[in-house]
Order: structure tokens, then C-alpha cells, then sequence
């Protein structure tokens, strides 16, 4: 029995069954077994696998195909975000539950559902056609939900084995089941931790207050410089080197069947408060941000405690944008904070790591390169083709304001530009109690993707 070609619904219940979240060290059974899983998948699709240690989770590495062929590198991660609150979900998140429509359960859309799309297809592909003429190489880490701090090492090690003419990946969103996304750019990523000190431990606000400054007020003060009024990041620098966005692809998000109205109603908004000159869906994708994600400080239990904390603590990222790198931004920013620090306190920054925004344009766009292989003119053309033919609709082309940073990594080191494919959208809840994988998106993929592995030979 082959569950990619009998029952891909099955095929993707038993992978997110293997409870595989990075961030926390007892699951490590779970981690195995979605190794093992995808492994077994990869072996019963005809490939070569390879389990790749590093100094964190093992990488999987599947080749299938004559080296001499055009070569297709895919790429795929087997971890998940942790399920809490899990008093959220409705049903067991690592028991996949099907439910008006959708597969309910951790990573059934990110990213084990494209993975499952992706292998059925293949495999249709390989049982009409065993000797497919494409030379593929099929990547899967388990560190994605951490950072892949491990992948830039791999990827230094093993280069040779991951030349190619393209990367496809279906770790994007799509705003809907019936319009489709070809994800042309993702956000870069710095993430900076701040923390100020003062006295030696808490104390109590009556007998002290008034003769030191607290450092949580220290920290709002310099937590509150790094915007404008209107929103602006005042860091200086940091727009200094950021690409506008072209004129097509002003136009191709025009074609996004999403109103701003109904954005705001998604996110339970009163009014959007956006950068200036862009609207909320454009700042979403061409435009940097820095965002405070965590304040910490001080009593935090029920009732109140008179103290005045020894410390406190904030968490900031940057979404970065071409050409934007995060290395320099995360210094400027280190700056910035250093700078807005009072003198009665001590502070401390530490850089947290990320990665630099990446963006293709595709073939026969304004500014595209003009020396895009045939193989990625050929792929992308047909990804538009596959996509109308199976969804009714073309293809909107649009930057995607989340990060993926391996994807400038494995640009940088293994020379792979990128076909982006999304298949989760908004109401699958990623990261969130209750994900979710859009079935009929799961098998309309499935057959658009058959017809584009096909159609590249």
C-alpha cells in the first residue's frame, strides 16, 4: 500500500500524529518519529535518504534521479510550533481530527500538509513515469520552528549536493482556496532581547520610591524612541537602504481579493495604523518594521505588590526588507537603544540572530534578471498554468511579509532561486490553537502539482 497515492488524508493524519516541536526538548520522541515518517515516505517514493546530523535536529536529505538530468531541490520542514494553550483547541492537536472541510492538528499546514501534497503528487508522477527525467533532491530539517540554527552549517558542508537550476517551496500563504499566491519575496529577520538593570534586588516602593529610577520606566522611555508619532522607526539608518516596491507589483496586489475592510474585521481592529504612504496590505510586504513582541518586569502575579523591580526586559524583532541586511540593522538598532538609555541604569542588548530578506522576480517582470535559467522560465510558466487549470483562477505574484531566512541561505551558499508555492491561508491558524489544512486546497494542489511535475519534462 502506497498512502501517498491511496489516501493522502492518512498519509498527512500519521505525520502530524509524530508530535516533532523543536522548541522543547521533551519531544524528542515525537521529533523521531516525523524523521522517521518523512524518511519512510521518501524511501517509498524511490529516493536515497540520507539522515544528516548537526549540532541540533538531524536534517533529511533524499536524492532520486541522474545527476546529468535537470535537478530540482525541494525543501520541507518536519517540526511544529508548540500546541499550547491547549485549552484552546477543540480537539487533540497531535490527533489530526477532519472537521467541515479542514484537518485539524499542529503542523497539518505548516508544513506537513504541503509536504504530504507535494510527495502524493510525486508519487502519481513517478508511477506513470518511473524514469521522470528530473533530478531531485528533497530537504527536510526539523529546525525551521527555531530558527535553523543549524542550517547555515549544513548547508556550508553539503553545497555540492544541493546544486541545482531551482528551489519549490510551499511554506507561504494563499489569501483564500480559490486564488492561489506565487510568493515572490519574504521579509528578512533580526530579533534583538533588552534588558535593564538597577537596584541589586526588588524594593519596596514606599521606603525607596523617589530616590532611583525604575527600570521599567527606563525601559518604556526607550522602548517609546525607536517610533515617530506616526509610526516611523526613528533608528538612524534604518531605512537607508530599502528597495520600493515596483510598479507591478503595486498591481498585482490590487488584485488580492481581500478589502482593508475585511482584513481589519479578520484581525478584530478598529483602524489600521500602517507606515506612511502605504496602505495595511502594502506595509505587510514591502516595507521593514520593528515591533515589540514581549515587556517583562517586575510583579506579575494577582493583586498588587508595592516594589520597584530590579530589572526588566523587552523583546524586539525587525522585518526587513530588500536591501536591508540584518546584521547591520540589528547593530543600528543595538545603537539606537544604547543611545535612548539613561545613565542611571545599566543595559544590556544581545542579538538574537535572523536572516536577510530574500526576492525573486519572476521570469519577464519588470527588473528581473533576464538570466534565469530555462528550467525556472519553464517552471514558472508552468506553476501559472498548473494553478488556472486546477484552482479557476491565475496566480497573484505578491511578496509575503513573513521570513523564511534559509531561503536567502540556501541563495547565498548553494546558488537556489526559489518558485514559492503558498498553500495555508489566514484561517488555518498557524502557530495557534485550532490549525488547520484547507482540504480542498490539499487536493487541488495535489493534482496541480502533478500536472506541473509532469509538464517540466
Amino acid at each position: 500500500m502506497n498512502l501517498f497515492l491511496d489516501s493522502p488524508l492518512n498519509a498527512l493524519k500519521e505525520y502530524v500524529a509524530c508530535a516533532s516541536v523543536s522548541a522543547d526538548s521533551n519531544f524528542h520522541e515525537g521529533l523521531v518519529a516525523a524523521q522517521n515518517f518523512a524518511q519512510a515516505g521518501l524511501r517509498q517514493l524511490g529516493f536515497e535518504v540520507d539522515l544528516i546530523e548537526t549540532p541540533g535536529n538531524p536534517i533529511i536529505l533524499g536524492t532520486r534521479g541522474d545527476p546529468s538530468w535537470p535537478r530540482l531541490v525541494i525543501y520541507g520542514h518536519y517540526d511544529v510550533q508548540p500546541p499550547d494553550p491547549l485549552d484552546l483547541w477543540t480537539s487533540e492537536p497531535f490527533h489530526a481530527v477532519e472537521r467541515n472541510g479542514r484537518l485539524y492538528g499542529r503542523g497539518a499546514a505548516d508544513n506537513k500538509g504541503p509536504q504530504i501534497v507535494h510527495m502524493s503528487a510525486l508519487a502519481r508522477v513517478f508511477k506513470a513515469n518511473p524514469n521522470y527525467p528530473v533530478h531531485i533532491t528533497y530537504l527536510i530539517e526539523g529546525e525551521e520552528e527555531i530558527g535553523s540554527p543549524s542550517f547555515r552549517g549544513f548547508l556550508e558542508k553539503n553545497k555540492e549536493r544541493l546544486k541545482g537550476d531551482m528551489l519549490l517551496v510551499s511554506d507561504t500563504g494563499s489569501p483564500g482556496p480559490d486564488q492561489l499566491v506565487v510568493t515572490t519575496g519574504l521579509r528578512g529577520l533580526c530579533a534583538l532581547e533588552v534588558n535593564v538593570f538597577g537596584p541589586k534586588q526588588d524594593l519596596h516602593s514606599g521606603v525607596h520610591g523617589g530616590a532611583l529610577y525604575n527600570p521599567l520606566q527606563a525601559l518604556m522611555r526607550i522602548c517609546s524612541s525607536l517610533h515617530d508619532k506616526d509610526g516611523k522607526v526613528t533608528v538612524p539608518g534604518f531605512y537607508d537602504n530599502v528597495r520600493p516596491p515596483e510598479k507591478w507589483e503595486r498591481d498585482e496586489l490590487s488584485k488580492l481579493p481581500i478589502t482593508e475592510e475585511s482584513y481589519a474585521e479578520f484581525l478584530g481592529v478598529q483602524k489600521f495604523f500602517p507606515p506612511p504612504g502605504y496602505s495595511a496590505l502594502e506595509g505587510v510586504r514591502f516595507c521593514p518594521t520593528l515591533e515589540l513582541n514581549g515587556v517583562g518586569g517586575g510583579y506579575q502575579g494577582q493583586g498588587s505588590k508595592t516594589v520597584i523591580p530590579a530589572e526588566a526586559f523587552a523583546k524586539i524583532t525587525c522585518r526587513l526588507v530588500p536591501d536591508q541586511k540584518a546584521d547591520d540593522i540589528a547593530k543600528k538598532v543595538e545603537n539606537a537603544l544604547i543611545e535612548a538609555s539613561p545613565p542611571e541604569i545599566k543595559i544590556e542588548v544581545k542579538s538574537k540572530g535572523g536572516g536577510d530578506p530574500y526576492v525573486l522576480i519572476p521570469p519577464g517582470k519588470p527588473g528581473s534578471s533576464g538570466e534565469e535559467s530555462d528550467f525556472m522560465i519553464k517552471a514558472f510558466s508552468q506553476a501559472e498554468t498548473c494553478i488556472r487549470n486546477n484552482f479557476g483562477t491565475k496566480p497573484i505574484f505578491l511578496r509575503e511579509g513573513g521570513s523564511i531566512p534559509i531561503i536567502q541561505d540556501l541563495k547565498e551558499v548553494a546558488g537556489l532561486d526559489s518558485l514559492m508555492i503558498g498553500l495555508f491561508t489566514n484561517e488555518d491558524n498557524l502557530h495557534a490553537p485550532d490549525e488547520s489544512f484547507h482540504l480542498g486546497i490539499m487536493n487541488k494542489a495535489i493534482d496541480s502539482f502533478e500536472e506541473f511535475f509532469r509538464g517540466l519534462v
